[in-house]
């Protein structure tokens, strides 16, 4: 199991973490629930079906404190359970207008410019 201490990990100790908490709580009836399969196809698609949900602890507890019933849920529902969880903060680019300082010179000089062109038009 992972042991990262924030709420943001990479996609491989998200689904480590959400393993380990389900072998725990399914014990041998999850590893049985894999028998059979090639492991690295089921972490493959468990990667692709929760893909960003992997990257957030919260969205992730929240799913595992939604398990129901005697065995070990899909992918997809428990992609369902992540989906109404908390919402993954975004890191979203914060636009701020901060102009520097122009000289008191330059824009006299640019409205000087600019009433010459107009007087040019306006005769």
């Amino acid at each position: 199991m992972s042991n990262y201490s924030n709420n943001d990990c990479t996609q491989d100790e998200g689904l480590d973490y959400i393993f380990g908490r389900m072998s725990a709580i399914y014990g041998a009836s999850f590893l049985r629930h894999w028998e059979g399969v090639d492991l690295d196809l089921v972490r493959q698609e468990w990667k692709q079906q929760l893909g960003r949900f992997l990257t957030y602890r919260p969205s992730m507890d929240y799913a595992i404190d939604r398990l129901k019933g005697e065995f070990p849920p899909s992918a997809i529902t428990f992609r369902e359970y992540c989906n109404a969880g908390p919402n993954i903060p975004r890191d979203e680019l914060q636009i701020t207008y901060n102009p520097k300082p122009v000289d008191p010179e330059v824009v006299a000089e640019a409205k000087r410019k600019l009433a010459e062109l107009r007087s040019r038009w306006t005769k």
